[in-house]
């Protein structure tokens, strides 16, 4: 998925993209990756958030279809 990275503790971003269920679409930093040969590796740290410090204790966003 991305560099293998070190994790340390969640950051309110990782809180942030955790809570969006690390969907892209819609997120401040996606403006900030558009037009440059980068990409966020953030959802890679939130998965290895999880894996290793477990589920953070905040609230999900509820996703309600019409």
């Amino acid at each position: 998925m991305g560099r293998a990275i070190a994790v340390r503790r969640w950051t309110n971003t990782a809180l942030e993209c955790y809570k969006r269920g690390c969907v892209c679409e819609g997120c401040f930093y996606t403006d900030f990756f558009n037009g440059t040969s980068h990409r966020c590796q953030m959802k890679a740290s939130v998965l290895e958030l999880v894996r290793v410090l477990g589920k953070p204790d905040v609230e999900m966003q509820q996703v309600l279809n019409d």
